[in-house]
C-alpha cells in the first residue's frame, strides 16, 4: 500500500480527531500540522511525531501529497483552492463556505485543475449506512415514502464557534441532508421548515434541572 504524506491544517476539536485517523489508517502518514495558534499545532504535532509549520508550508511542501483542512469555517474556500491549486489531494470539512455562491465558485474553479477533492460528508461512507442504502436499492425494504432523522449530539458547541460555523443548521444538519440523498439517489426538490422564534437574537446561556428521581 502506497503511504499518503499528509498536511492537517486547523487542530482544534475536529483537526485532533482526524489526526487519530490519520495515525491509525497503514495508508497515511501526518507529516506536518498547521494552525493560526503555533502553539496547538506544535503540540498537535509533537504527539503524532509531525512537524509544525506554518499553513503556506503546509499547502506548498513538496514532501506533502494531500492537506486535510480541519480549520474555522470562513477558511475553507480559500485554502481547498489553494491546495488544489497546488497539486494536492485534498479532503476540506464541511461546509465549503457559508455561501454558496461562493462555494459553488470554489467547485467551478478547481474542477478543471484534475485533483482529487473530497467534502466531509462522511455519514454516507458509514458501514450501516452502505448496507441500507443496499437494501432500498434491492427492494428489501419497500417503497419509502417518508424519512425521518433525529440528531442526539453531546453538547451545545460554544457560541462564538455557532456564529462563526453558520449555525447547526448550516454546520451539523447538512450532514443528513448529503445522508438522504445518498440513501434515496435523489436530489432536493423542495425545502420547508417550521421553527420557534426566540424573542432575543442572541443565545443565552443554558442551563437544564431535572427533578430528582
Amino acid at each position: 500500500m502506497i503511504c499518503k504524506r499528509f498536511a492537517l491544517v486547523g487542530s482544534g476539536f475536529i483537526g485532533q480527531v482526524h489526526a487519530t485517523s490519520l495515525a491509525r489508517h497503514e495508508g497515511s502518514a501526518l507529516t506536518m500540522v498547521a494552525d493560526a495558534a503555533p502553539e496547538r499545532a506544535q503540540a498537535l504535532a509533537a504527539r503524532y511525531g509531525a512537524r509544525a509549520v506554518t499553513v503556506s508550508e503546509a499547502i506548498h511542501s513538496d514532501a506533502i501529497d494531500a492537506v486535510l483542512i480541519a480549520s474555522s469555517t470562513p477558511s475553507h474556500a480559500e485554502l481547498l483552492e489553494a491546495a488544489a491549486r497546488a497539486g494536492k489531494a485534498v479532503y476540506c470539512e464541511k461546509p465549503i463556505d457559508l455561501s454558496l455562491a461562493r462555494a459553488r465558485e470554489v467547485v467551478e474553479r478547481v474542477l478543471p485543475l484534475n485533483v482529487p477533492v473530497t467534502v466531509g460528508f462522511n455519514r454516507r461512507f458509514d458501514s450501516s449506512h452502505q448496507q441500507l442504502r443496499r437494501q432500498l436499492e434491492q427492494g428489501l425494504i419497500g417503497r419509502v415514502e417518508l424519512v425521518q432523522m433525529v440528531c442526539r449530539a453531546s453538547t451545545m458547541p460554544p457560541l462564538d464557534y455557532l456564529r462563526s460555523s453558520g449555525g447547526q443548521m448550516r454546520d451539523q444538519a447538512i450532514h443528513f441532508f448529503d445522508l438522504l440523498r445518498f440513501l434515496t439517489g435523489d436530489e432536493v426538490r423542495t425545502v420547508a421548515a417550521m421553527a420557534r422564534r426566540w424573542p432575543c437574537r442572541t443565545l443565552p446561556n443554558l442551563a437544564m434541572s431535572t427533578p430528582p428521581s
